[in-house]
């Protein structure tokens, strides 16, 4: 297991601070958007979150994994939209208990489980999901060819990856760090377009569809940096620098950066096993 990895996400959270405000603020349970800010961390958002969502509803899969679910923004919404069983993995512990906690405040029935696990080394048996959703989490994986290929081995026949993912850009040489999965280039595990749908087509897997989402991402970042100065005054019961610490506001403004000098891309690809 990748204590980096772990590290990275585990250092700068604050769950106790996030659950107490939470409940001070929203007795009633907070609602999706409300948990946004810190259950919603990739490039996107919540809209880039529904978008997923609509693509999994159009495979009616009977079970769902979430790979890197992180705080759970992503699981949350599918259990309430989608009557398939979800499963969100993630190999911080401390993100997991507060994904938890999370789903408690704010949902009153949801079909959700949480396994605290490696992507390298998937804790399930083989052909046990219909489909496996990547949202930024392979970004931090630095043995691209070993979590595919234990991808092949729990995914049923005909089963799908969705990945919603931070590649490349033609200008990588530019990029600049910290960014949100990563403090400093050797955690940052991104690779090019051609690279990931050549290990997909070597893990046996054929491309169903790729959409490149890098225009919507930077315009969504733009919008984010304008309401991050607007609301900095107003202090929000939650914050992303209650997840990712005080370094969040570079974090943004460098994927902000990074999309805008093409040193990175982000992209859709739908795969079936």
């Amino acid at each position: 297991m990748s204590t980096e990895i772990a590290d990275h996400y585990a250092q700068k959270l604050n769950q106790e601070t996030i659950i107490t405000q939470l409940k001070a603020a929203y007795p009633n349970g907070p609602t999706h958007f409300q948990l946004a800010p810190i259950d919603q961390l990739h490039i996107g958002g919540i809209k880039a979150s529904l978008k997923l969502i609509d693509r999994i509803q159009a495979y009616s899969p009977q079970s769902v994994l979430d790979i890197g679910s992180g705080l759970g923004g992503l699981m949350r919404l599918a259990s309430e939209r989608l009557e398939q069983s979800i499963t969100g993995l993630d190999i911080t512990h401390g993100l997991n208990q507060i994904n938890n906690q999370l789903t408690a405040l704010s949902c009153k029935d949801t079909s959700t489980s949480l396994i605290t696990g490696d992507a390298h080394a998937l804790p399930f048996a083989d052909q046990t999901f219909d489909l496996i959703i990547f949202q930024h989490s392979l970004l931090n994986m630095p043995d691209d060819v070993q979590v595919l290929k234990e991808c092949q081995r729990i995914l049923k026949a005909g089963g799908r990856i969705i990945m919603h993912e931070v590649l490349q850009g033609p200008q990588f040489s530019e990029m600049v760090y910290p960014v949100p999965w990563a403090r400093k280039q050797e955690d940052s595990h991104l690779i090019q377009e051609q690279a990931l749908l050549d290990l997909l087509k070597a893990a046996n897997f054929s491309i169903e569809c790729m959409d490149d989402w890098s225009q919507e991402a930077l315009a969504w970042r733009r919008r984010q940096a304008t309401k991050e100065a607007n609301i900095e005054q107003q202090k929000p019961p939650v914050s992303p620098a209650m997840v990712l610490g005080p370094e969040f506001k570079q974090m943004g403004a460098n994927v902000m950066r990074n999309l805008s000098s093409q040193a990175a891309r982000v992209v859709e690809i739908v795969a079936q096993k």
